[in-house]
């Protein structure tokens, strides 16, 4: 029976967040949206405190209090009430007057025309509210009020935009990322939020128009583009985040998903028109760990740019305005006279090391194929050779240790070029920041909820996607199924039986759980479905068009909306 559509139960989606502070970071309104919509509302809905940080106000081509009053609008529907205006210019690519990326200290003026922080009737700028001053239109000023804001809030968690090809984009990753490292590097920080990085674009807003399918689809794999660089270095498809939505933000028609009636608000941007696109069975995000003991070392070296290991910014880039990304200046290479070409870490107090990241060359320009790590105590790990594009290695160590100081030194390597680009040293193989582990069930690598399939399957094959654990699943078949499942996942019908309750957890965590339903329907409930989807599918795009065609005649006309 449908009735029992969006009962299914996940132990991540059900767990209490109260007490826990949510911030997420993006540069324009309705990219709070593309980046973290079913997330915002997730952790709202789970009592967590959730901020929402702007920092532009989106002026490029709408005035800045309209696009304020829309942020405002779309984060209500999600309940969000915490939302900060950093007021900076909404800009474009290879904007002619500069972006303030280019300039440390002296202010430019934005396409809007101003050339310091603002706000509107609607709020003011952040920095207008702590200092009563306006910030300059400058990147250490931007950067300042990003690292600000965290040190205020002191989320528990921060999911950031990514280098979208947008520069403001590339802005608010970048300048997120040195704003990180330097608290991270404070003397004594102890200060570890979970932080996550997600794409507004190749994961969101440019993703196929998916929606309308007889079982919601999770994020697919980004086709290869020059401004696509999911495949590289931390970015590995394999290693990303996916976290589970609640039935909300899913189901069979859009009109009554809560993404679509937040993406309604933002009239300017026509943004209700990609709701297609972005409303996923997932949301994507890949986690840069800030529990890397590397932060807190007092780090030499025999040659090189050695506090390169330090940065939090792992991929650096100095042209945010080329479609095509290029890495420059984020490795540390020794010097070519360099014999030794060892670096090595010192802490105060003694530090556990267990589980070790190491990340190489994204070009091909050289590659690192062996290298020694060292304790005092003697022992010494001979590992490598490291992965193309920048890939990470990931090595356990046999046995914790305890120590003050550890060394790294490079023993073999191809080419003239080559280096690290990232370090971790950890205590744990799954940061502690991330709260209880989850998991959740799949088809085909697809998550699934309330999952749909022909009577006519005889056979289906589950699988389990975990997060902050490795352990062990098990499966179970509830209510007296007549059905079988194996040990593996593969769930063999009973001919009669047309609904089945799965569930599955850690075999010793059992409150660690997901669980799903899963119909089979015969070829009438497959045609009704595809036929109620294509009415509601044109009538919408109809109406979506017609909206934005009346929205922007009054842009026209009045200026505003």
């Amino acid at each position: 029976m449908l009735e029992k559509i969006g009962r299914v139960h996940n132990s991540f989606l059900s767990q209490s967040a109260v007490g826990k502070k949510i911030l997420v970071i993006v540069p324009h309104e309705d990219d709070e949206i593309n980046v973290a919509g079913s997330v915002m509302y997730n952790y709202v809905q789970k009592g967590a405190e959730v901020y929402c940080a702007f920092t532009t106000n989106g002026d490029f081509s709408f005035s800045a209090a309209t696009r304020m009053r829309e942020a405002k609008q779309a984060l209500t529907v999600l309940g969000v009430k915490h939302i900060i205006f950093l007021g900076y210019g909404d800009t474009s690519n290879y904007y002619k007057g500069g972006h303030l990326f280019y300039t440390a200290q002296e202010p430019v003026n934005s396409p809007s025309g101003h050339n310091e922080t603002y706000g509107s009737d609607i709020s003011q700028d952040y920095a207008y509210q702590k200092h009563k001053m306006h910030s300059p239109y400058c990147r250490q000023a931007l950067k300042n009020d990003i690292q600000e804001l965290i040190l205020d809030i002191r989320p528990d968690m921060i999911f950031c935009v990514d280098l979208d090809v947008h520069s403001d984009h590339r802005v608010a990753s970048i300048l997120f990322e040195e704003a990180m490292g330097e608290i991270l590097r404070r003397p004594g920080n102890t200060y570890q939020p979970a932080v996550f990085k997600g794409f507004a674009y190749c994961t969101s807003f440019g993703a196929p128009k998916d929606f309308y399918d007889i079982n919601i689809q999770s994020v697919p794999l980004p086709p290869s583009r020059d401004d696509v660089f999911v495949g590289k270095s931390l970015y590995t498809w394999g290693e990303r985040v996916r976290i589970p939505v609640l039935p909300e933000c899913r189901g069979h028609f859009l009109r009554y998903n809560i993404l679509y009636k937040a993406l309604f608000q933002h009239a300017s941007q026509s943004a209700a028109l990609h709701a297609v696109r972005i409303a996923n069975a997932d949301a994507v995000f890949w986690q840069r760990r800030t529990d890397n003991l590397v932060y807190q070392a007092h780090i030499t070296g025999s040659s090189g740019q050695i506090q390169r290991l330090a940065e939090f910014n792992v991929l650096n880039i100095t042209d945010i305005d080329s479609k095509a990304i290029s890495f420059t200046q984020y490795l540390w290479s020794p010097n070519s006279s360099d014999t030794e070409k060892k670096v090595s870490f010192h802490w105060k107090e003694e530090v556990s090391i267990a589980y070790v990241e190491l990340g190489g060359n994204v070009e091909n320009t050289g590659r690192i194929n062996k290298f020694e790590l060292s304790f005092p105590d003697g022992m010494k790990y001979i590992l490598g050779p490291l992965p193309k594009s920048g890939n990470l290695l990931h090595y356990s160590l046999p046995v914790v240790q305890h120590t003050n100081s550890c060394q790294l030194r490079i023993l073999e390597a191809d080419g003239t070029d080559y280096g690290i680009s990232a370090i971790g040293l950890y205590s744990y193989q799954f940061p502690k920041n991330i709260g209880v582990p989850y998991i959740k069930i799949m088809c085909k690598d697809e998550f699934i909820y309330d999952y749909i399939i022909p009577s006519s399957m005889k056979e289906c094959q589950l699988s389990v996607y975990r997060f902050g654990t490795d352990e062990d699943v098990i499966y179970h078949l509830e209510d007296g199924s007549r059905s079988r499942i194996t040990t593996s996942g593969k769930i063999i019908f009973a001919p009669e039986e047309r609904m089945l309750h799965v569930r599955a957890e850690l075999r010793n965590h059992p409150y660690i759980c997901d669980d799903v339903w899963i119909y089979r329907k015969n070829k009438f409930y497959f045609y009704k479905m595809s036929i109620l989807q294509n009415i509601e599918r044109i009538m919408m795009d109809f109406y979506l068009r017609k909206y934005r065609k009346y929205t922007h005649i009054r842009h026209k006309y009045f200026r505003k909306l």
